[in-house]
């Protein structure tokens, strides 16, 4: 299970390019143990990382993802949108993410988004990549709104941690988390209550809340019992991260 009270939301998307390498390495250079990334699927199966069904907002292109194979890959540039600077910074195969995570000792949370194929080939395609590139399975959380996918990839492999991701809170939540063996749930910083924090945490499961880039709202969420909150801005959160991280 995560071990931080902060973590970078897609890298640190407010300081570079979001689902990047640059913006992993931007996430440890600020003082994170811990990124969250989006990871799916071009047409031809080959797991990246990107938040979205389609290119349009984070790239030079146009179109849905699934019209790509990887012999596209070189022809994008997903940095220049955010600044000149990360002009023709590429979109990353899901492996060289795990090994540069590794590499500056980031713990994952690995978020796969399915966009309507077929959960089983994306459960297969991600929990392959998983399994050669990355080492360090305490430092691994899978997570999903999907629960179809979820339930496929637990049914790969018994080890991965595993959290649920909901925006509202929904009355069964603990029967799902059960049953997929999950260690933790996610919740919209901004939609979660107090009450459903004490719930949460009573039955036993970490709590981890999305996005927040208010310091304020952060201590807050953290009084209440929250674990951690994922942040576009770990500088903001200067504060609530332990030394020597605040230093």
């Amino acid at each position: 299970m995560i071990a931080s009270p902060v973590i970078g939301h897609r890298g640190a998307a407010q300081l570079a390019p979001e689902n990047t390498l640059a913006g992993i390495r931007m996430a440890a250079e600020s003082g994170v143990s811990w990124v969250e990334l989006d990871v799916t699927l071009l047409g031809d199966g080959t797991p990246v990382l990107c938040h979205d069904e389609v290119l349009d907002r984070c790239s030079n292109r146009q179109g849905p993802l699934a019209f790509l194979s990887v012999s596209d890959l070189p022809e994008l540039d997903m940095g220049s949108w955010f600044a000149p600077q990360w002009l023709n910074e590429p979109m990353p195969h899901l492996s060289d993410a795990l090994l540069l995570c590794q590499e500056l000792n980031l713990g994952l949370n690995l978020e796969i988004k399915p966009f309507g194929l077929d959960p089983e080939q994306v459960a297969r395609r991600v929990f392959a990549e998983t399994e050669v590139y990355w080492q360090q399975p305490e430092r691994l959380l899978v997570s999903s709104f999907d629960e179809t996918l979820l339930t496929l990839y637990r049914a790969l492999t018994a080890d991965t941690q595993m959290a649920m991701l909901f925006d509202f809170l929904p009355e069964l939540w603990q029967l799902k988390a059960e049953a997929l063996n999950a260690v933790s749930i996610h919740c919209d910083c901004s939609l979660i209550s107090r009450e459903e924090v004490q719930q949460i945490k009573t039955a036993g499961y970490d709590l981890y809340c999305y996005t927040c880039n208010n310091p304020i709202q952060a201590a807050e969420l953290l009084q209440w019992g929250v674990d951690g909150i994922f942040t576009d801005n770990p500088l903001l959160m200067k504060d609530l991260l332990p030394s020597p991280c605040n230093a």
